[in-house]
């Protein structure tokens, strides 16, 4: 993640810049393996942004729960978010990362809803 956000690959070109606020993000990232204490935690940032709000799991971790089949393991974070779009890899490739971003927004692209400007 900190490599997309460097020179090289330039996340700042596609307009995505990373934020820690959930009241300015409409964009959660959630990178690494998630137990389960930190569940409702993570769902509370989630419910804090603003809409149009989006979810990109990345690596194996986020998406799958990884190699960590243990009781206190959240088997993918799409057990208690909406995810939007999934980046495999452990951990992924920079590249990965903005593919999954560029599949994004596409979707928002395509997407009509309330807040859409062509209704």
């Amino acid at each position: 993640m900190m490599a997309v956000g460097a020179s090289h690959y330039d996340f700042d070109r596609f307009g995505i810049i990373f934020r820690g606020s959930p009241r300015q993000a409409d964009c959660i990232i959630v990178a690494g393996t998630v137990t389960k204490k930190m569940a409702p935690v993570v769902r509370r940032v989630y419910d804090q942004i603003p809409e149009p709000r989006y979810i990109v799991a990345m690596g194996s971790c986020a998406c799958t729960g990884g190699i960590f089949r243990t009781y206190s393991t959240v088997q993918g974070c799409d057990t208690f978010l909406p995810v939007d779009v999934y980046v495999p890899g452990c951990p992924p490739r920079p590249e990965t990362l903005l593919e999954g971003m560029m599949l994004l927004q596409e979707k928002i692209r395509k997407e009509q809803a309330r807040w859409s400007p062509w209704r």
